[in-house]
């Protein structure tokens, strides 16, 4: 039993993820890039880095939520919220201001991303379906 509620963990983790960067990449592209970019005035980001991030974060989502190629995509999840920690929010600190978010849900999202990363292991995962791996989880018996 131990080993099924370690798995559901990892399920959670991986949706909760995916459906927060999901999330964030499409609201990029709701308020329109420049909008995005006018947020982020103080900060030397090409308009393409951002539509880049936002595609990334969109497709990179829903391929968390499905399950497929979790440790590449939880890689390149890592490395987006660490630019976003470093070149974004690391100034305004770990709570913010009044104007903008601190990096608290930055560092909680890059723990995750990480987490998942290294582990390899995706339980309830496309993948599993897909490709029989011995890092993966075997799809449960129903």
């Amino acid at each position: 039993m131990n080993q099924k509620r370690h798995q559901f963990g990892i399920l959670l983790l991986r949706l909760f993820l995916g459906f927060t960067v999901f999330i964030h990449g499409l609201t990029k592209f709701k308020i329109g890039m420049g909008n995005t970019s006018v947020a982020l005035e103080t900060v030397t980001i090409p308009m393409s880095l951002l539509y880049s991030f936002g595609i990334i974060e969109v497709a990179g989502g829903l391929l968390l939520m499905i399950g497929f190629k979790v440790r590449i995509t939880a890689s390149i999840i890592a490395v987006i919220m660490l630019l976003s920690i470093t070149q974004l929010k690391l100034m305004i600190g770990f709570l913010g201001n009044s104007l903008m978010a601190g990096f608290e849900l930055d560092l909680a999202l890059l723990s995750i991303a990480t987490f998942l990363a290294l582990d390899g292991k995706t339980p309830f995962a496309i993948e599993n379906i897909t490709f029989q791996s011995d890092e993966c989880y075997k799809c449960p018996e129903v």
